[in-house]
């Protein structure tokens, strides 16, 4: 066994804990101005804020229910994760919800940006609170059933070893392996910033085509800007840890030298406090976009008017 790739399991270990903690903290005060900057006027006059408040309350019971877990068991090495069957069950359900969530919520975003670019009149009318509301609530349900009562359902505390070592996973194979071959590298690595990529081009071509000037200046240009690199973000932050658990995966039967499971799990730890990133940044990045989020975000700190 190399000295190097236990110590590059080791310098992981730390960027995880030390790394991590650091991003629960600016993430939950950044989700916190989020909810309290959109839920004001004249943001929460745009469907959009519906959506940006709803994500921001799941990023920010996330990270503190779900990411420190993770910290625990991944950094410190306490397996909070194997604490019990019910634990396991609430927190891998809790995961795929809320990921599922917050991913199904972005193409809403998506949808309602492109609609209020199009000259189409009744594509238009989908751009409001009331349908924002509605397809919020509904996505929240189809997502709890179709990701989250599967999971309460299959997953389990399950023994690794004679050793008593415990893991919270499936004893069902075909729920891993659509988990592994769709749900990492699809829904979380390639189609987020496919569909970002995809409605930004329609939504910029229908801003030109337009020559209505007044909706050209009443069109939120900063709204689209800020979102877009938010879901560019999310995408590239996924993508590590979608393809370290697809090959995880494909090679689950190799049998791995000491030396290549210390730099596989050197890489799964590093994709790991890369992933929770985007569960971080949103605020921050709505700052660097936006200057009228930006001049929001001052005024709460220094009382501007």
């Amino acid at each position: 066994m190399s000295s190097s790739t236990v110590t590059l399991v080791v310098v992981a270990r730390y960027l995880l804990i030390y790394g991590g903690i650091t991003m629960i903290i600016f993430g939950m005060f950044g989700s916190a101005m989020v909810i309290l900057i959109f839920t004001q006027r004249p943001f929460n006059n745009n469907p959009c804020s519906i959506y940006i408040v709803t994500n921001g309350i799941l990023e920010f019971f996330f990270l503190p229910l779900y990411y420190l877990p993770n910290i625990m068991t991944f950094g410190f090495q306490i397996n909070w994760l194997g604490i019990n069957s019910s634990f396991c069950k609430f927190q891998m359900s809790y995961a795929g919800f809320t990921i599922t969530s917050v991913f199904i919520i972005n193409c809403f975003i998506s949808f309602d940006r492109y609609v209020t670019s199009t000259t189409s009149l009744h594509l238009r009318l989908l751009s409001s609170k009331r349908m924002a509301f509605l397809l919020v609530t509904m996505g929240l349900i189809f997502v709890w059933c179709t990701i989250g009562i599967p999971v309460v359902i299959l997953f389990e505390n399950i023994p690794t070893d004679s050793n008593g070592t415990i893991i919270c996973s499936s004893h069902s194979r075909l729920f891993l392996i659509i988990a592994a071959l769709f749900y990492f590298p699809i829904l979380e690595g390639i189609l987020p910033i496919c569909l970002a990529i995809f409605f930004w081009y329609f939504t910029r071509r229908n801003v030109h085509n337009l020559h209505n000037e007044d909706f050209i200046r009443r069109f939120d240009r900063q709204m689209t800007r800020m979102y877009f690199f938010q879901m560019i973000a999310s995408a590239i932050a996924s993508f590590p840890f979608a393809t370290i658990n697809l090959y995880r995966s494909l090679t689950s039967q190799s049998i791995r030298s000491v030396d290549q499971e210390n730099i596989v799990q050197f890489f799964r730890l590093l994709a790991i406090w890369i992933f929770y990133i985007q569960y971080c940044t949103d605020f921050y990045i709505y700052c660097a976009t936006s200057n009228v989020v930006f001049n929001r975000a001052k005024k709460f700190f220094f009382s501007y008017k």
